[in-house]
């Protein structure tokens, strides 16, 4: 979205919201993450809430957004509760996965980054090879985060740290040629 800054930004997603019923609760949450870019974190919770209401369609799930914006503002255990509430309705996206992970991984607890990439790729992919990595951006997220993660915790590389090494190599090769 165009604007002169964040403010200008979530007026602009509120007022797509308005007029787009069918991707309101998509445009909340830009508007929501617009309030608290521009410091205005009571309006952006109002829209986290309302997005979570509405119930509606949002890339990855607006309670992981929500669960990053109350962990900035200092409410880890409410932050917690929305990533529960995330994993009890076993999302159907696997960037809810990624969405969930990252979120954890910012907060510094990265053995709960690690369960959500692991439970992301166990859900929706289980066996993989390097092609399918190379070829799925979501399969790319979930298994290079993991990776990343796992490095940080100093865990041995296993076979999926393997692989996303490998489709990682292939991919900027291919970035270098092009």
């Amino acid at each position: 979205m165009q604007g002169e800054g964040p403010a200008a930004q979530a007026e602009q997603a509120e007022a797509l919201a308005a007029a787009c019923p069918e991707e309101r609760a998509q445009y909340l949450v830009e508007a929501a993450e617009g309030w608290a870019a521009a410091g205005r974190p009571d309006r952006a919770g109002e829209l986290f809430e309302a997005a979570i209401a509405d119930g509606g369609q949002v890339a990855g799930d607006v309670r992981a957004y929500y669960a990053g914006f109350l962990f900035d503002t200092g409410r880890p255990e409410a932050a917690l509760r929305q990533l529960d509430d995330l994993m009890a309705a076993n999302p159907n996206d696997p960037a809810a996965y990624v969405c969930a992970a990252e979120v954890l991984e910012e907060a510094a607890d990265l053995d709960g980054a690690l369960r959500w990439f692991t439970m992301g790729l166990h859900r929706f992919f289980g066996d993989f090879g390097v092609q399918d990595i190379t070829g799925d951006t979501a399969l790319l997220q979930l298994v290079g985060g993991r990776r990343r993660v796992r490095q940080q915790l100093e865990l041995p590389a296993d076979r999926w740290d393997e692989l996303a090494t490998r489709a990682q190599v292939i991919l900027l090769e291919g970035l270098e040629q092009g």
